[in-house]
């Protein structure tokens, strides 16, 4: 698995303990067969198995709640994020951030996706205050302090750095590579994007802070791989 070796590659140039967490969020392709064929030479791995797809907020939130460690790294496993931006997350946070961001300049994903998420991310901005250019970046490197006490429901995932300014915490942002879809289809439309992120725009500005820890977790975890 291309994902899982580059992030293997890349984290034992840290010279840190590490795991490498997978989310399997339901799905229907070979994917889950293909991590547990990795799982087995593993050493440093771990698989989160949902017992049905729940989305991406509540996806998250089960990997937060089963990671190990003081720093947590997320990334998506389309291949469109580079592991080797890893080390420059890293360095940004050792200049004093909780949060670290990656920032897509250059993002390569259709003209009208990018105009969608661009028309979302403003109005956003413009509702929630943040000063992140890319909210969007599934890249990110945060400390375990900041997610022990948030609970993610459906559609919270898009104003993480949000619910990060709300709690009182520091956030940068580095440049970083993004490439093109090569394999799949993105599950996340037009009216995801724009329509559902507007009123989900809405909907967290009148969420206060003991709201957002208060969300009851609706995952149910099928099984979970750890040595």
């Amino acid at each position: 698995m291309p994902l899982y070796n580059s992030l293997k590659d890349i984290m034992n140039t840290l010279n840190e303990q590490y795991e490498i967490l997978f989310v399997d969020d339901g799905s229907t392709d070979s994917s889950l067969k293909q991590l547990r064929r990795v799982f087995m030479d593993s050493k440093s791995m771990a698989i989160v198995i949902l017992k049905e797809r729940v989305g991406k907020a509540e996806a998250l939130q089960a990997g937060f709640d089963n990671a190990v460690g003081e720093i947590y790294i997320t990334l998506d496993g389309d291949g469109q994020d580079d592991p080797r931006e890893i080390p420059s997350l890293l360095n940004k946070m050792d200049e004093g951030y909780d949060v670290v961001y990656g920032w897509r300049r250059r993002r390569q994903d259709p003209f009208i996706t990018k105009i969608a998420s661009k028309t979302a991310n403003m109005i956003r901005r413009l509702m929630t205050k943040e000063k992140i250019h890319d909210v969007g970046c599934a890249m990110r490197v945060f400390r375990k302090k900041g997610i022990e006490h948030v609970c993610l429901s459906k559609g919270l995932h898009r104003f993480f750095s949000a619910i990060m300014v709300k709690l009182g915490y520091c956030i940068g942002e580095v440049e970083v590579v993004h490439y093109p879809r090569e394999t799949g289809i993105s599950k996340y439309g037009i009216w995801d994007r724009l329509v559902e992120g507007t009123i989900d725009s809405i909907r967290f500005c009148f969420l206060d802070t003991q709201t957002l820890m208060s969300h009851k977790r609706k995952y149910r975890i099928k099984e979970i791989l750890r040595k």
